[in-house]
């Protein structure tokens, strides 16, 4: 796998003959019935664009449930479908990056495969940075309202984690869920009927411009899955980049649509995700010394969602 560094020097020197206005990237793996959706929700509600003016680019992680025979079998019919096929999970950084790398887009749009877009979902996210834009305010990542499947809105928009919250929320989270730090963390009282600033929205759907990518730089690809969302929103602000809720929009979200079954694996990469980016943060600041805190805390997390795996098998 290539470093930042590469990633960055190859997105800003490969030029495709057309710039696309916006490409619609989907991560897939073992998400067979929920990918069809979540494409059918794009055609049947695409961008205000003539059809060369946008792709739908999927990157298929080796799935073994016929995802990507699903695609080419019933989708290349379209001319905007593209399909990238891996030939090992590589992870959704890795795999993102892929897509980036394959074209040159003034916007990218990275959803998952068990989301499904809504009618304007896709051109108000366009309009929103293009209207920003002309009253100068630089706007690198904007995230839509985020509906669950039981029509609840999903805390799609979230503080940075500071050390004492993310101990708190990491703790709590599986004993009393709706408690203080958690409510902080999760920006669970903010008012979310307008566009607000906020550290980071959900890589669940972002919309990101391809210049701001150029400046902060691709997903790090060291975050196998998980957390890769909160790195790049944090670089984003590194480069005075805003990152923006963006609430009059929304995308539906099956939360568990995509990924292992096993909740097991999925919490250890996750803290893993977690151990790294408070590394990579703090790695210059006096809080490094606060790391080996930290491990105890994140095991806590694995064992409490091992305990609730088994019990789920019972």
């Amino acid at each position: 796998m290539q470093d930042l560094k590469e990633n960055i020097k190859d997105f800003s020197t490969q030029k495709p003959d057309r710039q696309k206005v916006v490409s619609i990237i989907i991560v897939s793996f073992n998400s067979l019935k929920f990918l069809k959706k979540c494409i059918d929700s794009i055609i049947k509600f695409p961008p205000r664009l003539t059809e060369d003016q946008y792709e739908i680019i999927i990157i298929d992680n080796n799935s073994s449930d016929g995802s990507a025979e699903l695609i080419e079998k019933n989708y290349f019919k379209y001319s905007f479908v593209k399909l990238i096929k891996n030939n090992a999970n590589m992870g959704f950084s890795y795999a993102n990056n892929q897509a980036i790398k394959s074209t040159n887009s003034r916007y990218f749009l990275f959803i998952n495969s068990d989301t499904e877009v809504y009618e304007n979902s896709i051109s108000g996210l366009i309009e929103f940075f293009e209207e920003s834009a002309v009253k100068g305010i630089n706007i690198g990542v904007a995230g839509p309202k985020i509906i669950n499947s039981d029509g609840s809105i999903q805390l799609s928009c979230r503080r940075f984690p500071s050390f004492i919250n993310a101990a708190f929320y990491t703790i709590l989270a599986g004993i009393k869920p709706d408690n203080k730090f958690s409510r902080r963390y999760k920006l669970a009282d903010a008012d979310r009927s307008q566009p607000f600033e906020v550290d980071w929205v959900s890589g669940s759907a972002m919309m990101v411009s391809g210049n701001a990518i150029g400046k902060a730089g691709m997903f790090d690809e060291k975050y196998f899955m998980y957390v890769e969302d909160v790195d790049l929103c944090y670089r984003m602000w590194q480069k005075k980049l805003m990152v923006y809720y963006y609430p009059f929009v929304k995308v539906l979200h099956h939360i568990g649509g995509s990924g292992e079954n096993n909740l097991v694996l999925p919490q250890v990469r996750m803290q893993k995700s977690v151990m790294y980016f408070y590394i990579k943060t703090y790695k210059k600041s006096w809080k490094i010394i606060l790391i080996p805190l930290v491990y105890p805390v994140l095991g806590f997390r694995i064992l409490i969602t091992y305990l609730k795996n088994i019990n789920k098998k019972k």
